[in-house]
């Protein structure tokens, strides 16, 4: 069995002059790098991944990404990596007078989840779960997070804003 494994190895070496094991190792750790992860990890949580897309119409397609796996761009800002802290699926509905933040936050109690809000940004996190979520959700027009009402039911938070009244647009002329 021995000398057939030899055989393997130097017909290998013979026609494409590789190692195959060797080469997805160092693929596996230069992913691993550029991904902002340590080898350690890997192993102990699910990778979960995911995206929404989003296309309104006359406006850009938005894409949101889910899980607790970062794109590349996330890497770049120094930004490492928690295997253990998932981003929440989000959805954003406008209404003429509210927006409504959905995010599905399944298996997590009530009183661990926190929320914080500015006029423009929602921020969602758990605390004292299994997994653990964590997202700052950029709002598409100006709330008020004074008038913020939020309910938790089968896993999916639902957090409801007033919007500002927009101010009024002024045509500027030029001289």
């Amino acid at each position: 069995m021995d000398r057939d494994s030899k055989k393997r190895k130097n017909f290998f070496d013979e026609i494409f002059g590789i190692d195959p094991i060797k080469d997805v190792d160092e693929m596996f750790e230069r992913f691993s790098r550029a991904m902002g992860m340590s080898v350690e990890n890997f192993g102990q949580e699910p990778f979960v991944y995911g995206f929404s897309l989003t296309q309104r119409p006359g406006e850009e397609p938005e894409i949101r990404e889910f899980g607790n796996i970062p794109m590349f761009e996330h890497t770049e800002t120094e930004e490492k990596c928690c295997l253990d802290t998932r981003k929440p699926l989000i959805d954003i509905l406008e209404t003429e007078e509210k927006v409504h933040v959905i995010a599905e936050i399944p298996g997590i109690e009530k009183e661990n989840i926190r929320l914080n809000a500015t006029d423009l940004i929602l921020d969602i996190e758990t605390i004292d779960g299994n997994p653990k979520y964590s997202e700052r959700v950029e709002l598409p027009v100006k709330v008020d997070p004074q008038s913020a009402k939020a309910t938790y039911k089968n896993g999916v938070l639902e957090v409801t804003f007033k919007r500002l009244e927009s101010s009024s647009r002024t045509s500027i002329n030029i001289e």
